[in-house]
């Protein structure tokens, strides 16, 4: 969709170098539209009542600025843009007060989405952290939850995947540009996050994936959504400065309950302690935000998957959420070893159980208990 005609200069102004949404407010005031400050000629806006350095800097930047091209080059992604004068622009940013003021947008956002819960943590996720992210994104998708992350590896990719799963709307905000993917490895899952919810941006088209852009992001993350969950996260992680940004917007945060030896867990433990909202079920989230409990219609009818024989049923007790190696295994249930393995294969191709490691399984995240 081509942007309409208020969006072509809202897109001009946000391009303008080293003019961010201070600057541009500042100005802003001073006109009735982002059009009318955008074909203000030179001579009238440095008679403005504002500091002339700031003045030149904008009358200098609009001139590096070909409008005709920017909005081709946005068409080209597939994007559109929503400013903060459009309906769509989402009401849990507005209240922000460095809210952007424009957002590029793959895929569509919706009227659930004011029901937003931003899922966090590490990029090495052990496999607790990724199924605590998984299934609670799944849990809360069927509840009319929209799930919101970051796109990175590890607990965000969990999160996502989890509400796909779940049939539910999923919304990534990124910190590069709308037209590259970061990390490569996501590209498939944004396709379908963008089929099934949003990705956001205010970055400009062509922004690389810098360290200085995720700290920025995060605070979208946090102000798109009722709540925060930290899944899994040391003590030193960008999901702790996401917990920052929702603090100060006055969003709850949750966090899972880890092992007190699991360095990848000690942020979501020291959280607990300084008040954060111990998880150990979906509920325990959508009674601290009074989210009304409700089932959504999924495409998919999840079918109960049982073993199909003793033997199956001997293997498959000894599995658990934590990965357990084959000789384990072997020596509980005094079972010879190519039975024990040839057995896991079986539950691995009806899906209730996993490969975890070199000789290691645990359950499948969905099979029957």
């Amino acid at each position: 969709m081509q942007p309409g005609k208020n969006q072509r200069y809202w897109l001009g102004l946000h391009l303008i170098p080293q003019f961010g949404v201070v600057k541009l407010s500042r100005l802003l005031a001073h006109f009735d539209s982002a059009e009318a400050l955008w074909l203000e000629p030179d001579a009238s806006l440095m008679r403005l009542d504002l500091p002339s350095s700031l003045l030149r800097q904008f009358c200098a930047g609009r001139k590096t600025i070909d409008l005709n091209r920017e909005e081709e080059r946005v068409a080209q992604t597939g994007a559109t843009l929503i400013t903060l004068e459009d309906d769509a622009y989402p009401q849990m940013l507005r209240s922000l007060p460095d809210r952007p003021l424009l957002l590029y947008v793959r895929g569509k956002l919706a009227e659930a989405d004011d029901k937003c819960l931003a899922i966090v943590g590490t990029r090495k996720a052990s496999r607790y952290g990724w199924d605590v992210a998984n299934r609670l994104a799944q849990d809360l998708a069927r509840h009319g939850v929209t799930i919101v992350s970051g796109l990175a590896q590890g607990i965000d990719a969990a999160a996502h995947r989890g509400a796909l799963n779940g049939g539910g709307r999923t919304i990534a905000v990124v910190g590069t540009g709308i037209d590259s993917v970061y990390p490569r490895q996501n590209e498939d899952l944004a396709r379908e996050i963008a089929d099934n919810g949003a990705i956001i941006s205010e970055l400009p088209l062509g922004t690389a994936p810098l360290g200085t852009n995720f700290p920025q992001r995060n605070r979208l993350i946090s102000g798109l959504s009722l709540g925060l969950l930290v899944a899994e996260a040391p003590i030193k992680s960008g999901a702790l400065n996401t917990v920052s940004h929702a603090i100060e917007q006055g969003r709850d945060v949750f966090a899972a309950p880890h092992n007190i030896f699991s360095p990848t867990g000690r942020g979501c433990n020291l959280l607990i302690q300084e008040g954060a909202t111990l998880v150990k079920d979906v509920d325990d989230i959508l009674d601290e935000l009074n989210v009304t409990h409700r089932n959504v219609q999924t495409s998919v009818q999840a079918q109960e998957i049982q073993p199909a024989n003793e033997l199956e049923g001997i293997v498959y007790q000894q599995l658990s959420a934590d990965p357990v190696h084959v000789d384990l295994i072997v020596r509980q249930t005094n079972l010879p070893t190519a039975t024990v393995t040839s057995t896991l294969t079986m539950l691995e191709l009806k899906g209730l159980a996993e490969s975890a490691g070199p000789m290691q399984y645990c359950r499948a995240q969905f099979s029957a208990e």
